[in-house]
């Protein structure tokens, strides 16, 4: 109802003030692009999320692998944690003609950006869990001679859950962004498009309805993530 009460005065706002629609469209004229475009705006959305979804699952992939890899091979913690920091701010609109000119427009090129944007909270998430062990238990799991795989699945796991939990909620707030970046760089599918579309059209009201439909889908799929944490998880957490 606040949301509701909110938009209702934004518009009348808009109404009174004569605000023209190419600088800031009335809520009732994107809703209206909604209603005349819902059917290929879906579409399309149905195309980003893919991407982001696919890519999302790559990314827990590589960033639990990672973290897995260095805990049992701690010697390679120093090649692993610079190169994942190298990969995560090289700025993916510098290699994301690179992934064009390889594998074309289609999806997968966003699959990998979603996947560079969103791997590194994981990994070092779950690094800083597997390093939060308490030391008195870890100590005691030692003199009981407990073998490496048993102090990972007593000890080091139940204790990396929950940053596990929190590196997989930040990372999934960005996929959704990262694959319309990627679609804005080139692209024939997906949100990305509806965007480009609209700016080239001077169609602002469609432009914001993207954002708005942008806006709830990354919304609902971390909400989506945060719920499945909690139910395949809850032991842990």
């Amino acid at each position: 109802m606040v949301l509701f009460g909110l938009t209702l005065l934004f518009e009348l706002f808009l109404r009174a003030a004569n605000v023209a629609q190419y600088i800031l469209p009335r809520p009732s004229l994107v809703v209206q692009e909604l209603i005349d475009n819902w059917q290929w705006i879906i579409t399309n959305l149905q195309y980003t999320l893919n991407e982001a979804l696919v890519g999302f699952g790559f990314s827990i992939l590589l960033g639990v692998g990672l973290a897995l890899l260095y805990l049992f091979v701690p010697t390679l913690e120093n090649i692993i944690v610079p190169m994942a920091v190298a990969i995560r701010n090289v700025p993916f609109v510098a290699i994301a003609p690179i992934l064009f000119m390889t594998l074309g427009y289609g999806p997968e090129p966003k699959i990998i950006i979603v996947m560079l944007v969103s791997f590194f909270p994981i990994m070092a998430n779950l690094s800083a869990g597997f390093n939060s062990v308490n030391q008195n238990q870890l100590e005691r799991l030692f003199v009981l001679r407990a073998t490496k795989w048993q102090l990972f699945t007593k000890l080091q796991l139940p204790t990396a859950i929950p940053h596990l939990v929190t590196g997989l909620e930040i990372a999934v707030s960005n996929i959704v962004i990262a694959a319309i970046v990627g679609e804005l760089l080139g692209t024939t599918k997906g949100l990305g498009l509806v965007i480009v579309m609209s700016v080239s059209q001077y169609r602002f009201p469609l432009l914001m309805a993207a954002v708005v439909i942008t806006t709830a889908a990354s919304i609902l799929v971390t909400w989506g993530v945060r719920g499945l944490n909690k139910f395949i998880l809850k032991k842990w957490l």
